[in-house]
């Protein structure tokens, strides 16, 4: 396992509506290796490969620590937790969800042919996978996501949401097990959002290593992490067939926040850029605020410029909603 990209991923700061340093991160990784990636509002979807049917996972960006002056790293015994060392205190590490943000891209590395998606504000109500582009999963065998604390739980039912079918538990049983993990119930998250949005095949969230979770005393486990990655590893090459599976939509309450998504970019978002290799190292926590003032972006897809049409929309995008359906970098 890659344990300094491990820690230079954690040492990333995001926090939900200020996420452009992990947004800024993930993009320079995906555009230089010549993968596949196009944004939509907000969310960034990755394809690697050419392939009638892909194994896919999703991460979220966001985390639930507020900016601040410093974020360090620090490795004690095989533990990796967050230290300030401007106020000289333990801070939080974002765990939850840069795990699952470092194994997806490892996952993206590592396989020929592969998917990923990695929403924003998910810790504020699962913003982004509310809105997410459901076609995008149209070819996916199934999807996998590493959002949760621990370092066993295989969760199939979150928040009383079917995640997978039948089929899929058993054909996958044998695989969770022999690396600790046994089936589990769990809480909101990515995948059970997609279930909801109608998500044609089975999905479920798995434990990835992070403890003590949106706390300043969380806590990364470097050999509960290469033990969530290698079952995952396990998944993607083992697991051949599709798994179609379904959920009877029912009306529910929305999680979000207040804020339409396509509102809180001008005042909360990063302001993105036409060419990604503009941005600051985003392992350096300086501002951009000098950089955005008397820009203007995209309302889909972030992209600075000048030439938006009537309706906030870059050239690009305005072909998409008029029907041309490409908005690839």
């Amino acid at each position: 396992m890659n344990k300094a990209k491990l820690k230079d991923i954690l040492r990333i700061q995001t926090y939900s509506y200020n996420q452009w340093r992990m947004f800024a991160y993930i993009v320079r990784e995906c555009k230089a290796k010549g993968y596949d990636i196009f944004v939509w509002d907000g969310n960034i979807y990755v394809t690697k490969g050419d392939a009638s049917k892909y194994p896919c996972i999703v991460a979220h960006m966001d985390s639930v620590h507020e900016i601040r002056e410093d974020l360090h790293p620090l490795e004690i015994n095989g533990n990796i937790t967050g230290f300030n060392r401007v106020t000289m205190k333990q801070s939080g590490i974002g765990g939850d969800d840069k795990v699952g943000v470092f194994i997806a891209l490892e996952c993206l590395d590592k396989f020929d042919n592969a998917k990923a998606v990695f929403f924003r504000d998910e810790e504020v109500g699962c913003v982004g996978s509310e809105d997410a582009y459901m076609d995008f999963f149209e070819d996916c065998k199934f999807v996998l996501q590493c959002d949760r604390k621990g370092n066993s739980d295989f969760i199939v039912n979150a928040s009383g949401t079917e995640l997978s079918s039948k089929e899929f538990r058993n054909a996958i049983k044998p695989i969770i097990s022999s690396y600790g993990y046994s089936f589990a119930n769990g809480m909101m998250t990515d995948v059970m959002t997609l279930k909801d949005n109608g998500l044609k095949v089975s999905c479920a969230n798995i434990s990835c290593g992070y403890y003590n979770p949106h706390t300043d005393n969380e806590f990364v486990n470097v050999d509960d992490v290469e033990n969530c990655l290698n079952l995952v590893f396990s998944l993607f090459k083992d697991i051949k067939d599709e798994y179609p599976h379904t959920r009877t939509i029912t009306p529910k309450t929305s999680y979000k926040y207040p804020y339409a998504a396509k509102k809180f970019i001008n005042s909360y978002g990063w302001g993105g850029y036409e060419d990604y290799s503009d941005f600051h190292d985003p392992l350096k926590t300086e501002t951009r605020e000098d950089e955005i003032i008397g820009k203007k972006h995209c309302v889909d897809c972030w992209n600075i410029t000048d030439n938006l049409s009537k309706d906030g929309y870059c050239n690009a995008c305005y072909n998409w909603h008029s029907g041309k359906h490409e908005v690839w970098f």
